[in-house]
Formats: C-alpha cells, sequence, structure tokens
C-alpha cells in the first residue's frame, strides 16, 4: 500500500474548463430570468449543481427539477467546450511519472456523472485513476472535507499523506479540512487568491512538477 496519494479535482485541474462552466451558468441564469456575474459563478466554484441550483433561485431544488435544470445547464457548457478540449499542459507527463513512482492518483469532483465522462473519457484519462468520487459518493459539498475524505479512503492512504490538487476557493478549503496539502493551480483564480486561500503550492501549469 503506498504512503501517499494524489488527488485531482476535475474541472480547472483536468481539463482548463472553468471559463466555459461561466460562460454556461451566465446563459443559464439569463434563460431563467437571472443575471449571474463572473464573480458570482467563481465564488461559488467547486460546489455541485445544487448549490448554484438553490443560490440562484432563492429555493430547495430536488428530483426531478433538479435533473432537469442540472441536464440544461451541463448541455450548454458541454455544447460550449467540446471545441476546445484537451489536456492541460504537463499533465499527462505528471501522472505519467506518479504512475511510474507507484503513487495512487482519484478524481474527486461535484462534477454529475455526464460531465465525468465526457472530460475524463473524452481525453483519455480515466485509466489513470483508481477511485472517482462524485457527488452520489458524499452528502456537503465543498468546502466540507467529504470528497476527499472519501478519495482518500477509496486510495487507502491516511489522510495526511494525500496531496490536492486544485484551482477553486472553496476547493483549497475543503482539501485542509481534511488534513490534506493543497497545490492550486493558476487556471481560475489568480495567484493571490489562491495564496489567501492557504494553498501551500502555486503552479501555472503542470509542467512546473
Amino acid at each position: 500500500m503506498s504512503n501517499q496519494a494524489y488527488i485531482f479535482d476535475m474541472d480547472g485541474v483536468l481539463a482548463d474548463n472553468c471559463r466555459y462552466h461561466v460562460l454556461a451558468w451566465r446563459v443559464f441564469s439569463e434563460r431563467h430570468g437571472f443575471a449571474l456575474t463572473d464573480e458570482q459563478v467563481l465564488e461559488w466554484m467547486g460546489a455541485a449543481n445544487r448549490v448554484y441550483m438553490e443560490r440562484l433561485l432563492g429555493r430547495p431544488v430536488a428530483g426531478d427539477e433538479l435533473t432537469a435544470l442540472e441536464n440544461e445547464k451541463e448541455s450548454i457548457y458541454r455544447e460550449l467546450y467540446a471545441p476546445h478540449r484537451r489536456i492541460p499542459e504537463g499533465l499527462r507527463a505528471f501522472l505519467d511519472r506518479a504512475h511510474a513512482d507507484g503513487i495512487p492518483c482519484g478524481v474527486a469532483t461535484g462534477a454529475p456523472e455526464q460531465n465525468i465522462t465526457f472530460i475524463l473519457d473524452g481525453l483519455d484519462l480515466r485509466r489513470d485513476f483508481r477511485c472517482v468520487v462524485d457527488p452520489t459518493q458524499y452528502t456537503r459539498s465543498k468546502p466540507a472535507p467529504d470528497c476527499y475524505l472519501r478519495a482518500a479512503a477509496l486510495l487507502g492512504v491516511a489522510p495526511e499523506n494525500c496531496t490536492v490538487f486544485e484551482d477553486a476557493v472553496a476547493g483549497i478549503q475543503s482539501a485542509h479540512a481534511a488534513g490534506m496539502r493543497v497545490v492550486a493551480i493558476t487556471t481560475t483564480n489568480p495567484r493571490a487568491t489562491l495564496q489567501s486561500a492557504g494553498a501551500d503550492r502555486i503552479i501555472d501549469s503542470f509542467a512546473e512538477l
């Protein structure tokens, strides 16, 4: 059993796609008679779609209504991002090195299954991860530590021996709440924001590692 592990957030980390999520949320909100700013979307980044929907609508959303709204928003995102989908600079080499060193890797994300398939299978990354933790496997969304603790348990590595790769403030808070180190990448937030959130290291791309 490995004594360390790498756990990756998906959006903004395994794919440089957050600008397309921001645009999709703005398109979606306008369709429903609301106005979201880029800053509001980024502030909530890392949370499950249910959190976004409830903050946007100002009421609980669940069941078929949540499914329909989520499918609508995510179809907008996938249409926008599909022509630009690619593996971030340096990620392939970094994952290959982790595998060569025997370091298990996992994903912990708030994304729905269709988006996980869109990214992990669309970029041929699923084979790189021993576990993929999605919102069906935990109760509290980021910044709660649930998703990262679940990933550590599945990888069989103590939380204090896990390094998380994140791009969002809520994700950094989630990983620290789980007792893990955090490497933050500047795909979504500026360096100063990530530093203020408490990232242990900040990189502009995986090529630096």
